[in-house]
Order: structure tokens, then sequence, then C-alpha cells
């Protein structure tokens, strides 16, 4: 092909299809999502690895992503600035 020579890829790489099947990280990911919904990715990939499911964690990490079951980051509140104020100092020394 004319235009893979142009973008300077080869045939082979303009027709390859991944064989990836993820559809058991997707199932459990999903179970684990409907048991847990508060939780994050870390929790949901300790208790997979805890039932012994031995899947990288840079894949679990990616169909996570993919499902878009981040959860949003909550910041901490903003406590509203105070006026500075100067201490007062005594006009006087005192014994107590």
């Amino acid at each position: 092909m004319r235009a893979c020579k142009v973008a300077g890829l080869s045939r082979s790489i303009w027709y390859y299809h991944s064989k990836k099947d993820n559809s058991e990280v997707i199932n459990k990911l999903t179970e684990l999502a409907e048991s847990y919904p508060t939780s994050g990715f870390d929790e949901y990939y300790y208790k997979i690895r805890r039932e012994g499911l031995q899947w990288n964690r840079k894949l679990v990490l990616q169909v996570y992503r993919e499902m878009k079951l981040s959860l949003r980051r909550k910041h901490k509140k903003h406590l509203v600035k105070r006026v500075k104020q100067l201490l007062e100092t005594p006009s006087s020394l005192s014994k107590c």
C-alpha cells in the first residue's frame, strides 16, 4: 500500500488485530464494582490476588480504566483565610 509507505508503516502493522481476550478480567471487575461500589482499584486488585488469580497489575489497571470505573478523588476543603492581626504588646511589665 502506498499510504503505508508514506506513513512509514509496514502493511502487517496496518492489518494487525490483537488477539487478547480480557473478558474474565472484565467480568471479575464488574462483579467487584457491584459488590463494593465505593472501593478503588487497589482494593479490587488485592481482592483479585487474594482469590488466587494471577493477572498482571498493568493488565487489570488497563481494563479498569477502559471500563471507566475510576472514582473521583476527593479534595481537601479549603479553609477561609483569616485576617492576620498583630499581637498586642503590654505597655508595662507587671508582676503577678
